[in-house]
């Protein structure tokens, strides 16, 4: 394993988002930390579906370096930095809370009234190394590889989902879309023993949630369909939570429909169309619409030690293929084109196990 200290440089190459699909190699200057913060050589970082979303569909803003779900190993830190020391395996925690607002001091992060993203309008982790406040680190537990813990934050999200959904043993579950969060969310309920159908429309994707164990996995089209003329008649094979992770408007209006009496929604995808929910339905079968935004207060350890249980298929949620830092659009490239069915990691520098 590569922990020895190692010369931090003083610049360091950077994919930096210009344009719309355009993505170029800069070097970029890299500070000495002050005491509370420490330089990290980058070893493994997925790409997320915002990064997808901000470099295919040019949300970003030009000069940014994107990249927030990362892993590596400590180089350099400051003087009060004491929990770190160079060698120490690492990940990042993004959008850091206030830590001091009324939802902060009820350990409920998401809700954060004043949260800052590490990454965006700062420098993250598509570049050899990352400048990082101590307290954004986690130290990664022995027994897990970099390149699993680089699955920590997408894994907390899902498991922010799962608690958001109330979800009970013997309960019954849809997961539309098979995306990271979407399988990661299949993946852990699988495990918990629910019985889980995947939709999805992508091949790799379907073989991917077959290969986690899915009760059933279908195309959207292939659902069953109903008579709705009456607002309380259910689907055949209504199950109790459904999660909605594409953030498609047929997806939300399919997975509502999907419900049994007294079923939950959540939302998870993000997206641009509006969905249209019977008011008349919901009230009649007391279902329950909620979204789930990042993470539970305690949600990247739980996700590490999962992590490091081996309880998760890693094998399956994890792209084989891995690129480099020119690799970066072509990567987004791909995954538009549906090319690659679990989390794909860029892999910066040169840090190995």
């Amino acid at each position: 394993m590569t922990t020895e200290p190692s010369p931090v440089p003083e610049s360091i190459p950077a994919a930096v988002y210009q344009s719309q699909r355009v993505v170029t190699i800069e070097q970029r200057p890299l500070a000495e930390p002050t005491p509370a913060q420490v330089v990290v050589e980058v070893s493994h970082c997925g790409i997320c579906g915002s990064d997808l979303h901000l470099i295919d569909e040019g949300w970003g803003q030009s000069g940014d370096v994107l990249g927030h779900e990362w892993s590596g190993i400590v180089r350099s830190v400051g003087d009060a930095a004491v929990a770190f020391k160079p060698g120490d395996r690492v990940i990042g925690v993004d959008s850091p809370t206030c830590g001091v607002c009324a939802a902060c001091v009820a350990k409920k992060p998401s809700q954060c009234e004043d949260r800052e993203p590490t990454t965006g309008h700062f420098d993250g982790a598509f570049a050899t190394h990352v400048l990082a406040d101590a307290t954004t680190l986690l130290h990664i537990p022995d027994g897990l590889g970099l390149r699993e813990a680089a699955l920590a934050e997408p894994l907390a999200v899902a498991l922010h989902a799962i608690t958001r959904s109330g979800i009970e043993q013997g309960n019954s579950a849809i997961v539309f879309g098979a995306g990271p969060i979407g399988a990661l969310i299949a993946a852990v309920l699988i495990r918990d023993g629910h019985q889980v159908t995947v939709v999805e429309p992508a091949e790799q994707r379907q073989e991917l949630a077959r290969g986690l164990g899915a009760t059933a996995v279908m195309r959207p089209e292939d659902l069953p369909s109903f008579d709705m003329s009456q607002v309380d008649t259910l689907a055949e094979d209504a199950v109790h939570v459904v999660f909605e992770c594409s953030g498609r408007r047929n997806a939300m209006e399919s997975g509502f429909q999907q419900l049994r009496r007294g079923g939950v929604l959540v939302l998870v995808g993000t997206g641009i169309d509006r969905p249209r929910f019977d008011p008349n339905r919901m009230i009649l079968l007391e279902l329950t619409v909620c979204g789930a935004f990042i993470y539970d207060a305690d949600g990247f350890e739980t996700a590490l030690e999962l992590l490091r249980s081996g309880s998760l298929r890693t094998d399956l949620l994890i792209d084989q293929a891995e690129y480099d830092l020119t690799g970066v659009a072509e990567a987004v490239d791909k995954l538009v084109r549906g090319e690659h069915s679990g989390k794909v990691m860029i892999t910066p520098g040169g840090v190995r196990e």
